[in-house]
């Protein structure tokens, strides 16, 4: 076996982020005594861990704990900014069951760091650095928090989540958080976040990631009632980013062989994401799924009464970006529900309106699919506006 991830469930925070970490192998076989160490968790704005979309502080101060006993010289706990700015993002979160915001997330985590001897740095603040990327997915160049590059070790400390473009956000595309806020925004406007989150992971990724799976959440930039939490209390670790994406993945109920930015990653050397090539400890996969882990395709169905997005063995390609670009759709005045079929393992619908999307279903001889074809890996996305505007949709 190359890579050893650990996985485990407990309710209590701290004794869960220890046993994890000691199941692989503990933090010493990445931290030296004198090592200068950057922890970067997923804070998203400062939102409370309750939601599912930020890093619990417990599990932040645990881990500096256990690096400074390593022997470490300093453990620097760094965050940027959201892609959303962070009065939208409370706005939208205030009516929400169990979320307070009478103190901002960033003070609970600097109480916690402090107490055990780190640091809490705004990347912002440090400073960022334009690096060339060594075999680019598409960015020559990125610019990443000068903290990164300054560091000894990098451990991720992500949010086990569903992504509605990515698939999931967890191990990689925590350092998306690393790099500025206007490009992040860019990024999306380009609709090339999943080449983004490898090429920056290409200039630095993590030396280990320990992910809080306490409370899991579809993470989208707006958010609304369909987007529900769950208690999970689990912890997944690893020194291998690309295997953490992938065990995750399967605990979140996504096959990893659809997250084209993993097939990337895996491609540019950062890691494996073949099963036969990772080792589990702990619990079994199995074990940690628990099933209803919502996922894009699950928000626009539940979100709609006439428009059905049935992902049939889909990656990233087309569910993350066509659920992406439904999100804003009003079907309210359509007056026939109409079938968009997506993936490989499409299969025919008779006697309704079908759009297949993508060239995975394009229809043949063989599959005899039937219905309006959109081709394009990934499919463009102004004929599959224009297609669902003659049914009355407002896209």
């Amino acid at each position: 076996m190359g890579s050893k991830i650990s996985i485990v469930r407990d309710d209590d925070l701290e004794r869960r982020t220890v046993k994890a970490v000691s199941l692989i192998g503990c933090v010493e076989k990445v931290v030296d005594r004198g090592d200068s160490v950057l922890i970067k968790p997923n804070m998203v704005g400062g939102l409370p861990p309750e939601v599912g979309e930020t890093t619990h502080p417990e599990v932040v101060r645990t881990l500096v704990k256990l690096v400074l006993d390593a022997g470490a010289k300093e453990a620097i706990v760094g965050e940027g900014e959201p892609a959303v700015p962070l009065k939208a993002l409370r706005k939208r979160f205030v009516n929400r069951p169990l979320i307070s915001i009478s103190e901002p997330l960033h003070e609970s985590y600097k109480k916690e760091i402090d107490r055990v001897g780190g640091r809490l740095i705004d990347f912002n603040v440090d400073g960022w650095e334009t690096v060339k990327v060594p075999e680019p997915v598409f960015f020559e160049t990125v610019r990443v928090a000068r903290a990164l590059l300054n560091c000894d070790v990098l451990i991720g400390i992500p949010v086990l989540k569903t992504h509605h473009l990515a698939g999931i956000t967890v191990a990689l595309k925590n350092l998306y958080g690393a790099i500025p806020r206007e490009d992040k925004g860019r990024y999306h406007l380009m609709d090339r976040v999943e080449e983004a989150v490898v090429d920056i992971n290409q200039v630095r990724s993590s030396d280990m990631v320990v992910v809080d799976g306490t409370r899991t959440i579809l993470h989208w930039g707006m958010v609304d009632e369909y987007l529900e939490t769950h208690e999970l209390n689990l912890t997944v670790a690893g020194f291998d980013p690309v295997a953490v994406d992938a065990v995750s993945s399967k605990v979140l109920g996504i096959d990893p062989k659809t997250l084209r930015f993993l097939y990337w990653a895996e491609e540019k050397g950062l890691g494996t994401s073949n099963p036969d090539d990772i080792e589990v400890v702990g619990m079994t996969i199995e074990e940690a799924y628990q099933g209803n882990m919502m996922t894009s395709v699950d928000y626009i169905n539940k979100k709609f009464s006439h428009i059905h997005l049935i992902n049939c063995g889909a990656c990233t390609g087309c569910f993350g970006r066509i659920a992406t670009a439904l999100y804003g759709a009003d079907d309210k005045g359509m007056n026939r529900g109409v079938y968009m079929l997506i993936g490989s393992k499409a299969k025919p619908i008779k006697d309704n309106e079908v759009i297949l999307c993508g060239n995975c279903a394009a229809p043949t001889f063989y599959n005899k699919l039937e219905g309006t074809f959109i081709s394009g890996c990934p499919p463009s996305l102004e004929p599959l506006r224009d297609n669902l505007r003659k049914f009355k949709a407002k896209i």
